[in-house]
């Protein structure tokens, strides 16, 4: 087995981790925060989405030029979000890390390439950024079961 099919392999067990909790979330429940000042569900997930859509950047020099409305210092306002838009904002950016991720050679996973956290080798960032969409997914899961609608006062992801 290769590094490519590992690293693959990791991904898609990712995405049906994170897409668990997504695919249950209603209107309603992306709306829940678990407090005034923490981020709704779908604000949640919309973050998320994003992430991996700039971590494509960082990964393979893909720039999916997609504007941010959930990070780079963006709060959760909320406003209600439309959870078509942040289900296919997530449902691409699957998509494309895993295209990305065929396309990589095992040398290339083990190359060390420059980030905002220093010098790494490719396939730790990949990890990281499995970490990232695992952390907001239990954040998500929480929210939609133990949250409710609440007026934001500045909430963060």
């Amino acid at each position: 087995m290769t590094i490519q099919d590992i690293m693959a392999r990791q991904w898609g067990v990712n995405q049906l981790t994170i897409m668990g909790p997504i695919n249950k979330m209603t209107e309603e429940t992306a709306r829940y925060r678990l407090t005034p000042d923490t981020a709704s569900a779908g604000f949640i997930a919309l973050h998320t989405g994003e992430a991996m859509h700039r971590f494509a950047k960082m990964l393979f020099n893909y720039d999916a030029e997609l504007a941010a409305q959930a990070m780079g210092g963006i709060s959760d306002d909320g406003r209600v979000l439309d959870l078509d838009m942040v289900r296919q904002t997530l449902e691409r950016g699957f998509s494309l890390i895993a295209e990305h991720i065929k396309a990589t050679t095992d040398e290339q996973w083990t190359e060390i390439i420059p980030t905002s956290f220093g010098e790494v080798p490719r396939m730790g960032v990949l990890q990281f950024l499995m970490h990232h969409n695992s952390y907001h997914c239990g954040q998500i899961a929480q929210a939609i079961k133990k949250g409710k609608v609440y007026e934001p006062t500045g909430a963060t992801q």
